[in-house]
């Protein structure tokens, strides 16, 4: 690990609860997780790591999922702190130090631990495939997007691959099987920006083994869909499906369904929404992480058969009378847990 991340994961280790360097090289160290609070029945359960990956340190935690470079893990840590690591970073880079001088901490921070984006929006590899929005009525692909009832004004934001996993190793070479190929529904994660930093391809085929199939370009990006269309500062829905999302006024979905919080801005704004699924163990797990956080989020009610947003829209329930039953069945704290402890039985 270079020098100047060893340095301040000295300092974290006086600032951070049982903090342990388990190896020098490479280099980990354990610790329970500053960000979730780590296991609240034992204070000895410590999920939290910072690795050396390629020569710089990264923070990783297994109960919330939290995963991120140093510099952005400090900063959740101590503004201050994340400041100081900002300037030893442009002094160990010396190509940064016009532009430290000129850029804010926060700005600083993005422009030397994140990666410069791959792809520019005219640039890149969604100028190769089609929008849903430019297809044809009688093309299957829009076929399918107006059978799930997805809203007119939304399908700009959904694309068409015909050959999906040749598409993918246009933008990462040998990513896939080659010989194998088929049509997928694509859902871009696309940052504040406009940049993509990943996307999902959706089966048209309702047998397919893999229905989704996610591919990240950046890596140290979260798996998140509607950042560049959500607004932080009012109420918003964290749902699980893409296409759930686009039913909702002010919504985003996570791709995998994890509930972290990490890449959210004001999350008390936030309200979780997981999927009608009582019996998934997975979902109720999660669940209860984002209960024991203090964040907001749906209980179903009981009667509801509807397993997710869509098929509620579907078989019959308008988006605003879905937003309203979210809205009439969120809960929180002692509350939420009551809620869940019922819903799961049911």
């Amino acid at each position: 690990m270079n020098h100047v991340d060893l340095k301040f994961c000295g300092i974290l280790s006086t600032r951070i609860d049982r903090f342990e360097i388990k190896e020098q090289s490479p280099y980990r160290a354990n610790m329970r997780c500053p960000i979730c609070g780590d296991s609240q029945k034992s204070t000895v359960k410590c999920r939290g790591w910072i690795l050396d990956r390629k020569n710089s340190g990264w923070y990783y935690c297994h109960n919330c999922g939290a995963s991120m470079p140093l510099g952005k893990f400090i900063r959740e840590i101590s503004p201050a702190l994340a400041d100081e690591y900002i300037i030893d970073i442009a002094l160990e880079r010396k190509s940064f130090r016009k532009q430290i001088k000129l850029l804010k901490p926060e700005t600083a921070l993005d422009t030397l631990v994140r990666k410069k984006p791959k792809f520019m929006k005219k640039e890149g590899p969604l100028s190769r495939i089609k929008k849903i929005s430019t297809l044809k009525e009688t093309h299957p692909a829009k076929q399918y997007v107006v059978n799930r009832q997805i809203p007119t004004d939304k399908h700009f934001l959904l694309y068409y691959a015909p050959k999906f996993n040749s598409w993918v190793n246009s933008i990462l070479p040998d990513k896939l099987n080659s010989n194998f190929d088929e049509p997928r529904l694509i859902t871009p994660f696309i940052d504040s920006n406009g940049e993509m930093f990943g996307f999902a391809g959706r089966s048209f085929d309702p047998k397919a083994m893999l229905r989704y199939i996610t591919i990240m370009i950046e890596d140290d990006m979260p798996k998140i869909f509607g950042l560049n269309t959500i607004d932080f500062a009012k109420p918003y829905f964290v749902v699980e499906g893409q296409i759930d999302s686009l039913f909702l006024s002010n919504a985003l979905a996570m791709a995998g369904a994890e509930g972290n919080t990490t890449a959210l801005q004001n999350v008390e704004n936030a309200t979780f929404v997981f999927d009608n699924e009582n019996r998934n163990k997975e979902i109720i797990q999660r669940m209860e992480k984002v209960i024991n956080r203090g964040n907001k989020i749906v209980i179903w009610p009981q009667k509801l058969l509807d397993n997710d947003i869509n098929n509620m829209i579907v078989s019959g329930i308008s988006s605003k009378e879905v937003e309203t039953l979210l809205e009439d069945n969120t809960y929180s704290g002692l509350d939420a847990k009551l809620a869940l402890s019922l819903w799961k039985r049911c």
